[in-house]
């Protein structure tokens, strides 16, 4: 039996923004939604009906708060709003695509996984140990809500870091499993043993992985 009871955790990353499909990195940036990020959502609601949980926490980002309420349709008041699950802090790298950070190659550590280079120590950002441990910090504060099901709404980088901690995999095969925009992702939780996994929508490709 896990502490607090929670048997089902729900991750969702948030819909699309242009700082998405143009391919630059948002990290805290507050970027909305775009139009065709809450046309995704709406279609996903239409198609798989709202969801929902005993408690909704999302992240600050106004695009993590706007994809929670459309999915549940929650008002914003009954969302939990944790910062605990904001996105991955990527210092100066934040806002410029891949020419722009191309410039800063000598500055930055980056590692190779599935077909994509992390960067480990971004200049002003939080290094890819930082994010490991509060993603593990995050997984411990949730299982010891007094709920039976919660949804988080949250972001690519930090929900990568989750699930890895979640099925107990190395930071190295964590950082190959990408986790994409609007992605639900579901696990049944013991108290020992890896979870069960249903992935309940695979996202939304937008051809671009960082």
């Amino acid at each position: 039996m896990t502490a607090g009871g929670v048997r089902s955790l729900t991750t969702v990353r948030h819909s699309l923004t242009a700082h998405n499909t143009a391919g630059v990195i948002t990290g805290r940036l507050d970027e909305p939604l775009s139009a065709e990020g809450h046309d995704a959502v709406r279609r996903f609601v239409t198609a798989h009906g709202v969801l929902s949980a005993d408690v909704v926490l999302s992240s600050p980002a106004r695009r993590a708060i706007h994809t929670a309420t459309l999915l549940t349709g929650l008002p914003e008041r009954d969302i939990a709003i944790d910062a605990r699950c904001h996105e991955r802090d990527y210092g100066v790298l934040q806002g410029l695509d891949r020419e722009q950070v191309a410039a800063f190659a000598t500055r930055i550590t980056y590692v190779d996984a599935g077909g994509v280079r992390h960067s480990v120590d971004p200049p002003g950002g939080e290094t890819l140990t930082q994010l490991r441990e509060r993603a593990r910090y995050f997984r411990h504060a949730v299982l010891a809500l007094p709920a039976r099901s919660v949804l988080v709404v949250s972001h690519g980088s930090f929900l990568q870091q989750v699930h890895g901690v979640l099925f107990r995999r190395t930071t190295m095969d964590t950082l190959a499993c990408h986790v994409r925009n609007l992605q639900v992702d579901r696990f049944t939780l013991t108290a020992d043993g890896e979870p069960s996994h249903h992935q309940t929508h695979a996202g939304l490709d937008t051809g671009l992985i960082w």
